[in-house]
């Protein structure tokens, strides 16, 4: 195993499950009624007090992510309640990175600058495009000037760490526009911009409509030609591309994401939250009621877990190094006693696909955009199991 694992230390994601109103695109769980809403942070505090007496362990949290849902519809007094149940069973970092995930119409500078004195560092803004008709088919409930004045607010409330999510591949949406998005938001001078290109999930209102044939999705060649843009325009602009949607300024990758694809530990709260620790995985309950239910019966509220084999855990530790365009072929043989097929390198290579340094696969950008497809090949013939050498005495 990689010596500079630390297994005492965890991120803690905090699930909200309320939104002001559902988007169409999401597949998230929440939901826009507000009614069971004390009930949810009850339970919450109290899932976190079951987690901690069934761990002997007292962790130490160096990062906090309250995601959903809109956790900004939150106010002061309810984040602080939170605070102070995790505080209560966790060893806060002094130096920990605690983000919140805002929707610009849900922020002001009174509860921006209360965000800060509870120990806040980090906003994320779901701003996703900078035009009202887009903004409109997503049925986002914030208009453009919102989303600028947001960022304005929270630089006077004293935030240095600011990400922007946008989204891409939107049905007829032109390469001029994509362009227009990232313009804007590298205009508000963010420390990292989080792209995503739109996904037609099943489930979702947006899936009916495009099955119905009421919404025409981009074509591909379009989708990944903005791809390429938003690339290379971020990175002219500053951003380092550190992971496959993800870009930031130096120094300010985001540290609780990167610990779910690093593979290391943490532990999740609220309904439907996935957790990952010492090999086991569990998520919750996706639903309120029955999460809130649970826990009135002091029942932790999980759905299901497993524990993941040898070989699920290269695989997925491959695919999320390629994620971030990247293979550590140190910590490959160190962690997981297997090796990536030297001529399948060579072929990386070869097609400009990836450059080799310091044992380090490096994806070009080329690379970045088949990196699903090079997981998958790795995955079946390409690894090699090394042999265990047993110590003699």
């Amino acid at each position: 195993m990689e010596s500079n694992r630390d297994h005492s230390k965890v991120g803690i994601y905090i699930h909200v499950p309320f939104c002001e109103k559902k988007c169409f695109y999401c597949d998230f769980y929440s939901i826009e009624n507000h009614a069971l809403r004390n009930e949810f942070l009850i339970s919450l505090v109290k899932e976190i007090d079951l987690f901690s007496r069934n761990h002997a362990q007292r962790f130490e949290a160096d990062t906090i992510f309250f995601g959903g849902g809109t956790p900004s519809l939150l106010t002061a007094i309810e984040i602080n309640r939170i605070m102070e149940a995790l505080r209560s069973h966790f060893d806060v970092s002094p130096d920990a990175e605690i983000t919140i995930e805002c929707n610009p119409g849900t922020v002001s500078l009174e509860s921006l600058s209360s965000y800060r004195q509870l120990g806040i560092n980090r906003l994320s803004f779901g701003v996703q495009s900078f035009f009202e008709d887009e903004l409109k088919f997503l049925s986002r409930i914030h208009d453009s000037h919102q989303a600028i004045e947001a960022v304005m607010l929270a630089r006077k409330s004293g935030f240095e760490n600011i990400n922007l999510d946008l989204m891409y591949g939107l049905p007829g949406q032109t390469i001029e526009r994509a362009a227009a998005n990232l313009a804007g938001a590298v205009k508000l001078k963010p420390e990292h911009i989080s792209a995503y290109n739109l996904i037609v999930e099943p489930g979702t209102p947006l899936f009916a409509s495009v099955s119905s044939g009421h919404v025409k999705p981009l074509d591909e060649s379009t989708e990944s030609e903005m791809y390429d843009l938003t690339m290379s325009f971020l990175e002219k602009n500053g951003f380092e591309h550190y992971e496959i949607s993800n870009y930031s300024r130096p120094g300010f990758q985001c540290r609780h994401n990167l610990k779910y694809w690093n593979c290391q530990d943490y532990v999740s709260f609220g309904p439907s939250a996935h957790s990952y620790l010492d090999g086991m995985r569990w998520w919750n309950v996706s639903s309120l009621t029955n999460y809130v239910s649970n826990l009135s019966a002091s029942k932790l509220p999980i759905s299901a877990d497993e524990i993941l084999t040898e070989t699920q855990l290269v695989d997925e530790f491959m695919m999320l190094q390629l994620r971030q365009g990247q293979i550590d072929l140190r910590v490959l043989k160190d962690r997981f006693m297997v090796e990536v097929a030297a001529d399948f390198i060579s072929d990386l290579e070869m097609n400009g696909y990836a450059s080799v340094s310091n044992d380090r696969v490096l994806l070009t950008r080329k690379g970045f955009t088949v990196s699903d497809r090079i997981a998958e090949e790795i995955s079946g013939t390409n690894l090699m199991k090394l042999p265990r050498l047993c110590k003699a005495g």
